[in-house]
């Protein structure tokens, strides 16, 4: 720059602009060394601040027919209240001869409270509880974050202690292949190992995204139900005992057009449904159901699923709004 000016003493000048370049890397390098520290550091707070809520789930069943011995299934857990309720998955602890955990290397015999098949989700509660444990907390809310965050898994891989590992949001679907999920997974880079299963997800804010419940080792990747999906239910094992899912009763296809984008257009209208009783005709272009703007099937899938069973939501149509329960 200085010699671009025309200085009467290029040596020096070239010599300072030298000085000046060399000085730019250093005065980088310093900044990026100290947001690894800052990223360092509050990965290790995270990881001591909650390492105590998670456990090792244990499941006995009997033996297979050509074998002799039980078979014992070894997963992750985690307490989500101070009264003792565990989530994990419910493919651990799916009828059992008998379940316990471990935390702090000590065994707790424990109850199976319920689970759901559909979502590999179950809830445990021991019969007593460790003198000092942590839990995390199943918030109620519908934000996500953006693909590429970074999130930290805690796990109890095989015999090993809580364990970290860091990795990102890779994606949201609601379905892989042929298979359909009750709602938007979280898809993310970290693989799922033996006895990860059932493991927490957490953002860099502490706060608990998921838990995982499924695995697609052909990219080293594993998928998390969102904590808002895994509340929805907790919420109806404890009051009913089971998890009840809702259907307005219609079915949908998707139409596209270079004007309109993609839209979910009725295809069939059941009888004898809210669907049909609230006025609902097949054509109708849908636009929102309750609080979900509608404009793939990953909404649509995540307005049936969080709303309730007897529950009065609008939904919103191209044409106009139909009432509907």
């Amino acid at each position: 720059f200085l010699l671009m000016r025309g200085c009467p003493c290029g040596r020096w000048c070239l010599r300072l602009s030298a000085l000046l370049i060399s000085l730019i890397p250093v005065h980088s390098a310093n900044a990026q060394n100290g947001d690894f520290l800052g990223l360092e550091q509050r990965l290790v707070s995270l990881f001591e601040e909650n390492r105590t809520a998670m456990v090792r789930v244990k499941a006995i069943y009997p033996p297979k027919e050509e074998e002799e011995v039980p078979q014992v299934v070894i997963g992750t857990g985690f307490f989500i209240s101070r009264e003792g309720l565990i989530l994990t998955n419910a493919s651990i602890v799916y009828q059992p001869l008998r379940v316990w955990i471990e935390h702090d290397g000590i065994a707790y015999s424990a109850d199976v409270v319920g689970f759901d098949e559909r979502s590999n989700i179950a809830f445990l509660r021991t019969h007593t509880l460790p003198s000092s444990f942590t839990f995390l907390h199943l918030a109620d809310s519908a934000e996500l974050p953006p693909v590429a965050s970074f999130l930290l898994r805690l796990s109890m891989p095989l015999e090993f202690e809580a364990s970290p590992q860091l990795g990102l949001v890779s994606g949201y679907e609601s379905r892989f292949g042929e298979r359909f999920f009750p709602c938007t997974y979280i898809r993310t880079t970290i693989p799922a190992g033996p006895g990860d299963g059932g493991s927490a997800y957490l953002d860099l804010k502490g706060r608990l995204l998921g838990i995982q419940v499924g695995s697609l080792p052909d990219v080293s990747s594993s998928y998390v139900l969102p904590a808002r999906a895994a509340l929805r239910i907790r919420d109806d094992i404890l009051f009913s005992g089971k998890v009840t899912y809702g259907w307005i009763g219609f079915e949908v296809e998707i139409q596209t057009s270079i004007d309109k984008g993609q839209q979910l257009v009725l295809s069939q209208v059941f009888p004898e449904t809210p669907a049909e009783e609230s006025g609902l005709l097949e054509g109708d272009v849908l636009v929102k159901i309750g609080e979900y703007p509608i404009r793939v099937l990953d909404d649509l899938r995540n307005a049936m699923f969080y709303t309730r069973v007897g529950q009065y939501v609008d939904v919103h149509i191209s044409l106009s709004l139909i009432h509907i329960s």
